[in-house]
């Protein structure tokens, strides 16, 4: 049933990921790294980080380093679509097989503050909810270019699911 759940929370994350990319295609290359009002700055910017830090949560679940994906590994909506397909198998993959017990053992990493120790599913929460401020935030971007990518609520996701 945990498995169930984890992978319906991470189908969310990468349906709402796709709506999102879906309209940051349509960006003009300008656009598409053009400062904007938001923290991380660009659309790439803010797509690369999500993607380095998702990419990185799954790293740390699975004991593997992790030294990020610089923003500008990512030329394009079809590079980070490319690397996001890579990790998205990866991520389904262990979410679909990991035991409870496996999710409340405690893994240590490195950060540039220093190391850091936190529970396996702390990681997955925090993967799920960090890539969703970033979509809220992608997704007023998109809107502010003239590219909403519309609804992008957990209730239209189960819809979806459902038809």
């Amino acid at each position: 049933m945990l498995n169930e759940l984890l992978l319906d929370m991470y189908d969310f994350t990468c349906w709402g990921r796709e709506l999102i990319l879906e309209q940051a295609a349509k960006l003009t290359p300008e656009q598409f790294v053009q400062e904007t009002r938001f923290p991380i700055k660009s659309v790439r910017a803010t797509l690369a980080h999500t993607l380095s830090a998702e990419s990185g949560y799954y790293a740390r679940c699975v004991g593997q380093p992790h030294s990020g994906l610089p923003e500008t590994d990512f030329s394009d909506v079809a590079s980070l679509q490319a690397r996001w397909q890579v990790e998205q198998e990866k991520m389904r993959a262990y979410l679909a097989q990991v035991s409870e017990a496996e999710l409340n053992e405690a893994v240590t990493y490195s950060t540039p503050q220093g190391e850091i120790t936190r529970t396996r599913i702390l990681l997955i929460k925090q993967l799920f909810f960090h890539s969703m401020q970033h979509r809220a935030e992608l997704a007023q971007m998109l809107t502010e270019f003239g590219y909403s990518p519309g609804n992008i609520d957990y209730t239209l996701f189960a819809m979806h699911k459902q038809a």
